[in-house]
């Protein structure tokens, strides 16, 4: 479920809209830099290949698992309180939650 990532930006450019992909590092130190490059492919690149990534950090195991939205689902997500987890609903459904017992 978790694989080893080497390389960030080509990891984050490797998510399609409706991707769950989990990828686990050294330590958790490095989420702060992860968080600052997903941002930056946010708001740069997520235009150009249709897509936004939310990420769920799990500092405990070193973890961090990256979800894929259509840009029309991130517009949907800004305006409607109602609709801005439903990324989140993804994550339990193919079991990311629950393997930590979160």
């Amino acid at each position: 479920m978790f694989k080893r990532v080497r390389n960030r930006a080509k990891w984050f450019r490797s998510i399609k809209p409706g991707d769950i992909s989990g990828g686990q590092f050294k330590n958790s130190l490095c989420f702060k830099s992860i968080s600052v490059q997903l941002a930056d492919f946010n708001k740069t690149l997520a235009k150009e290949k249709g897509v936004f990534i939310h990420a769920k950090y799990y500092p405990e195991v070193s973890c961090v698992t990256l979800v894929g939205v259509t840009l029309e689902e991130r517009q949907k997500e800004l305006v409607d309180c109602n609709f801005s987890n439903h990324w989140r609903k993804k994550l339990e459904k193919e079991g990311y939650d629950s393997s930590f017992g979160y």
